[in-house]
């Protein structure tokens, strides 16, 4: 097993940004939420992968995620499968954002599996869609070496992404990816996170506001319970906050942390995203 501080090293020097649109492929064609870097670490995290367990990809959209894993494990000379979770269905104004090339659907929470289908059929056979609501679904799927976590857009859910997943992590081997760590609407990822620390390294900030982190011990049902986030006062998730952000001294700026504490006080009582958002375009 690579030592923890050989793997520090190694990603200190941000080797996913050698990754080019060639090295993606078909990846490259299917449409994303996620930054040019953000799909570089991707693909290039799926390339370094040694067969320690599967990949989850959770909050899939319209498979963007998945295809630049895939383009990565493909290339890993692994057996590999991606186990991709989402709802797969979209309103319309986010369908003419990000799926532009695509014609619009007459009404919202239109079916997005026909295209995530289309779009990850390079990789037939390689990968699972789980369609549901991911509050509601387990995992019982052994080891999983890479995580990537977008769908933690309120606290409860987030609670449910740790205790189903976390626990299948690998200590030495297994990443993270908290893909919206630092939104200002999501207090409680970092909140959540900072709860974990024994559990945790810190490797990299992959802007926007996507962490990575290596498992480095065991998420037992105590450290998951002491970490709990659904049910927290605001004072008590602003004081986490502000323990991130002392974590993250040196990789992150205060200033998204800033904003989270901003945010907290702004809606108390709010552990909603949407709702954060929605709240502040009103004042605004």
């Amino acid at each position: 097993m690579q030592p923890v501080a050989e793997i520090v090293t190694e990603f200190a020097r941000r080797p996913w940004g050698a990754v080019s649109e060639a090295d993606l492929g078909a990846a490259a064609r299917v449409p994303t939420m996620l930054t040019p870097e953000e799909g570089q670490l991707y693909h290039w995290l799926g390339r370094r992968a040694q067969g320690d367990g599967a990949t989850v990809d959770l909050g899939a959209y319209a498979g963007g995620s998945a295809a630049r894993l895939l383009s990565g494990l493909a290339l890993s000379g692994r057996d590999y499968h991606v186990h991709s979770y989402d709802r797969f269905r979209s309103s319309r104004a986010f369908w003419a954002r990000f799926l532009p090339g695509e014609a619009l659907p007459e009404a919202d929470d239109a079916d997005l599996l026909p295209l995530v289908r289309r779009y990850l059929a390079p990789w037939e056979g390689h990968v699972t869609l789980h369609v549901g609501d991911i509050g509601q679904m387990r995992w019982t799927g052994g080891p999983v070496e890479i995580l990537s976590v977008d769908a933690a857009i309120w606290s409860a859910m987030a609670d449910h992404i740790a205790a189903e997943f976390f626990p299948a992590l690998v200590p030495g081997r297994s990443i993270l990816i908290q893909q919206d760590y630092l939104m200002a609407v999501q207090p409680w990822l970092p909140a959540q996170m900072v709860g974990l620390r024994d559990c945790f390294l810190p490797l990299a900030h992959v802007p926007k506001v996507g962490l990575v982190f290596m498992c480095i011990a065991p998420a037992t049902p105590e450290r998951l319970a002491a970490a709990r986030v659904d049910g927290l006062t605001d004072g008590k998730l602003m004081s986490r906050v502000r323990e991130a952000a002392s974590w993250h001294e040196g990789m992150v700026q205060r200033a998204p942390f800033k904003a989270m504490l901003e945010q907290v006080k702004a809606h108390p009582g709010v552990r909603l995203g949407w709702q954060m958002r929605q709240a502040a375009r009103a004042k605004g």
